[in-house]
């Protein structure tokens, strides 16, 4: 008998959703934010804070439990993009080649010239101007505290996996204890 699929877990939604997901999301902004730092080549991609924050519409295709899993893989996607950068950066390069995942910067003007951590993905998605009587509801506010938790093992094989295949300089069990380190909950 044939074992299905949650469809609502975060493995499941990992392993068949989230690129299709994050590749919607890059069709639907602006060049000059997606590839704000790279502006010539178009091969490294950057995500703005304000794309992800709720004035703007651009996560409005995902459900709201959609949305939860795509905050919690896009911060393992950004957080493993800033661990090796940070602790491995003489085989950047060549993890770079092979992933070309994002990084999270600021917002235009001035705060585009910074990279953020990969837990204000959380904040962005939470996130409104707060324009006079206009508020986010608890029951409207994304909670990732429980989908992260479920995430946590599913990324540890994950990123221990991809670089005993790919990058096998970097040892997995050194870089995911660099990663754990930069945890928000």
């Amino acid at each position: 008998m044939k074992k299905q699929l949650d469809k609502t877990s975060f493995a499941t939604y990992y392993k068949t959703k989230f690129k299709k997901d994050l590749n919607r999301f890059f069709e639907t902004i602006p060049d000059q934010s997606k590839f704000h730092e790279d502006p010539q080549n178009k091969e490294e991609f950057s995500i703005q804070f304000e794309r992800l924050a709720r004035d703007f519409d651009y996560l409005n295709f995902l459900s709201k439990d959609e949305k939860i899993n795509f905050g919690v893989a896009l911060f393992f996607t950004v957080l493993i993009d800033m661990v090796c950068y940070t602790h491995f950066k003489e085989h950047y390069n060549k993890f770079r080649k092979l992933t070309r995942y994002p990084k999270l910067i600021g917002s235009c003007p001035g705060g585009c010239y910074h990279h953020f951590p990969p837990d204000y993905i959380f904040r962005a998605m939470n996130h409104t101007s707060a324009r006079v009587g206009e508020h986010i509801l608890a029951s409207d506010r994304l909670d990732f505290s429980g989908k992260f938790q479920e995430a946590i093992v599913i990324m540890e094989k994950e990123t221990k996996d991809f670089f005993a295949e790919y990058l096998t300089e970097i040892d997995e069990q050194k870089f995911w204890i660099s990663a754990k380190q930069n945890f928000p909950l």
